[in-house]
C-alpha cells in the first residue's frame, strides 16, 4: 500500500472515530478499501452516503462529512494510528468470549434448516431495534447477523448472554422448547469440540 493510501486511510479512521465503536468503525474502514480507496481522494459524499444506510446514522450525516473532510487536511501529526496494524491478532485471544458466541451461534445455525437459520436472523434483528439495547451493541450485532460470515466485534459477556438468550426465546418460539433445546445442546457440543474455546462457552450458558 502506498504511504498516501496508508494516509488517507488514517484520516477516514480519525474523522469516523467520534461517532464508531471499534467494530463498527473496522467494517467502515474494510468498506471504505473495498469501494473508494481508489477513487479520488475527496469522493467522500457517496462514503457517508453508504455508511449512514450501513449503519443507520442518518442524523449524523452532516456531522460525519464534515469530519472526514477537516481529517483529510490534517497533518501527519494529527491524524489517528492504522488500526489495521494490528488487526491481524486472533479474536479468539482478544475477545475470548465473543469469538465463543460467535461459534456457538455458527454452530447452532448450521443445525437448522437453512430457511430456518435466515429467519432467526431476521427476527433478532427485529428484537435489537425493538428492546433498549446501546447503539454500540445494536449496530455491531446488527450488521454481524446481517452479513453472518464476517467476524463478530467484541461485546461484554453480559450483552453476549442476553443475545444467546434471545435466540434461544425466539427459537423456542419457531421449533416449540423440546426442539429448540435439542438444536442448542448439539450446536453447544459442537462448538465445545474446540478446546481453545471451552472455557469461554461455559461461562456463556
Amino acid at each position: 500500500m502506498s504511504q498516501e493510501l496508508q494516509r488517507r486511510r488514517r484520516a477516514i479512521v480519525t474523522g469516523l472515530t467520534p461517532y464508531m465503536n471499534e467494530a463498527v468503525l473496522m467494517e467502515a474502514i474494510s468498506h471504505w478499501q473495498q469501494h473508494y480507496s481508489e477513487r479520488p481522494r475527496y469522493s467522500l459524499q457517496g462514503y457517508v452516503s453508504d455508511l449512514c444506510k450501513l449503519f443507520d446514522l442518518g442524523e449524523r450525516r452532516h456531522h460525519i462529512h464534515m469530519s472526514l473532510v477537516q481529517a483529510m487536511s490534517m497533518s501527519e501529526q494529527e491524524l489517528a494510528s492504522d488500526p489495521l496494524a494490528s488487526s491481524s491478532l486472533d479474536p479468539q485471544q482478544s475477545h475470548p468470549c465473543t469469538a465463543a458466541f460467535q461459534k456457538l451461534m455458527e454452530s447452532l445455525w448450521e443445525g437448522l434448516p437453512a430457511a430456518v437459520a435466515s429467519q432467526l436472523r431476521l427476527d433478532m434483528i427485529a428484537m435489537l431495534r425493538g428492546r433498549a439495547v446501546s447503539p454500540e451493541t445494536r449496530l455491531t450485532m446488527e450488521h454481524w447477523l446481517q452479513s453472518p460470515g464476517r467476524t463478530l466485534g467484541g461485546l461484554p459477556l453480559e450483552v453476549l448472554r442476553n443475545q444467546l438468550n434471545n435466540a434461544y426465546v425466539l427459537l423456542c418460539e419457531r421449533l416449540g422448547p423440546v426442539d429448540a433445546d435439542s438444536h442448542l445442546k448439539s450446536a453447544y457440543i459442537q462448538a465445545r469440540s474446540q478446546r481453545n474455546l471451552d472455557s469461554s462457552i461455559k461461562k456463556l450458558m
